[in-house]
């Protein structure tokens, strides 16, 4: 099923009463989706999509009770913050809630659609701070700008020791409100700050950023801009001891990292937590299912031979005596495999965190359903919102404050060889190997001190 098209529709046909069993008295519940599938923020949409697409594969398994059928349409909003408005106005004549505001610029324009119709609006990723408390329709997912700011700011500052401070700015709801985050929180006057759209000349872009002689840069972009805006700085020669560039969780998909190629390297950035390489659960169920669905059948094939290999060569290992010269075959045969399935886990398509943000707000809204035995008016769907407490959720545990704002925070990642790794835990382990080398050098010496 592909949602790239225009508008799908998935239906959960589950037959689970709360009280009065399976059969036609199972009541239908549509909900829309609005996302910018094309255009500039089509690459975070489409991630989205997939995610919610996951989520609702998971209610249609039947794996889980529910008492009510669930319709879901997705429509492309093509990235136009009024398109996305009027859309959702004609969703709402059939639908009971929404999920939509990929953008920040989209939400704003969705908020009061969704007020004058008294129906719930869940954002995945809108960060702009205007959002918070805009309506007691509207919830989201994504901490404001205002957290990710301040994270950054912090780190910049008390960390990495940033003096000079310079922005370099989309000009874009989301850019500016990102930049105005950061410049509120900075705690000194900034350096500079720059305003770029798509069409501007990076040349002089860089070259006005680059005059404000600042140790650090702060880009608030998204999508293509954001790559292309970190690639200008570095060819520019805006890299190495003493310079710092970072920049917001937009970075945290695999299609702008690869967009800004080696460029993005030692480049910080917030996020929430997500690790794909978690064994906990909902997590590790749901990066395995978006593995199996969403890669090239061969790559997936592969790596399933892959896996079986490995447990076969492991297991012609056990119980034996590794030492034995004897088995060096076995043993190099098992290392091969190791290595296999490595390579064949990368080509894996693993999903990013605004996957994780699809699956959460699908899972929002179904969890409020949960919460409603009998829905009277549209209206009484927000009795379920409200009533959402600690929601298990790939991306973390899902609280809503007063405001519609998730309780969450974040923390800083270094993009290391092209992945964004954890700030504190990537210096930790560097920390750990440099002292270890270093009382490996110390022995050395000691030892040929004691020699001469």
């Amino acid at each position: 099923m592909n949602f790239r098209t225009r508008t799908l529709v998935l239906l959960g046909a589950l037959c689970l009463l709360l009280t009065a069993g399976c059969g036609p008295e199972v009541p239908t519940v549509n909900f829309s989706v609005i996302l910018p599938m094309t255009g500039p923020a089509g690459i975070y949409g489409e991630e989205i999509a997939n995610g919610i697409q996951l989520r609702q594969d998971r209610l249609m398994s039947g794996d889980e009770e529910l008492a009510y059928n669930v319709v879901v349409e997705v429509i492309d909003s093509e990235g136009d913050a009024q398109q996305a408005a009027s859309l959702l106005e004609t969703a709402f004549s059939t639908s009971l809630a929404a999920i939509g505001g990929a953008t920040s610029a989209e939400a704003l324009a969705m908020v009061p659609v969704a007020e004058d119709a008294d129906r719930v609006l869940v954002s995945p990723s809108a960060s702009s701070p205007e959002l918070s408390g805009a309506s007691e329709y509207f919830y989201r997912l994504f901490p404001s700008a205002e957290i990710e700011a301040s994270t950054m700011a912090t780190f910049l500052r008390d960390r990495v020791n940033v003096q000079r401070l310079a922005l370099v700015v989309e000009d874009s709801a989301f850019g500016t409100s990102l930049a105005d985050a950061v410049e509120q929180v900075w705690g000194t006057e900034l350096a500079g700050r720059v305003t770029f759209t798509p069409s501007s000349d990076q040349n002089a872009m860089v070259q006005e950023a680059l005059g404000y002689e600042a140790d650090g840069i702060y880009v608030a972009a998204s999508g293509a801009a954001l790559a292309e805006a970190i690639q200008a700085l570095r060819l520019a020669g805006f890299e190495g001891s003493g310079k710092r560039l970072a920049t917001s969780s937009s970075l945290m998909i695999e299609a702008v990292l690869d967009a800004a190629g080696p460029a993005a390297n030692d480049v910080y950035m917030t996020a929430p937590v997500f690790d794909v390489d978690s064994p906990d659960e909902p997590t590790a169920s749901f990066v395995a299912d978006y593995r199996e669905k969403f890669t090239d059948p061969a790559a997936w094939t592969a790596y399933q031979e892959a896996v079986a290999e490995d447990e076969r060569a492991r297991t012609a290992l056990q119980g034996m005596d590794l030492g034995n010269p004897g088995l060096a075959a076995a043993r190099t045969e098992a290392e091969a495999a190791v290595e296999a399935l490595a390579a064949a886990k990368e080509a894996l398509n693993t999903p990013s965190y605004y996957a994780g943000l699809g699956y959460d707000s699908m899972g929002v809204l179904i969890g409020a359903l949960a919460e409603l035995e009998v829905i009277n008016v549209p209206s009484d769907f927000l009795k379920g919102m409200r009533a959402i407490r600690e929601l298990p959720g790939v991306t973390g545990t899902i609280q809503f404050r007063e405001t519609g704002d998730v309780q969450k925070f974040t923390r800083i990642y270094q993009i290391v060889d092209g992945k964004p790794v954890d700030f504190e835990q990537y210096w930790e382990e560097y920390t750990r190997k440099r002292l270890e080398e270093m009382q490996a050098l110390q022995d050395r010496i000691e030892r040929m001190n004691r020699n001469q």
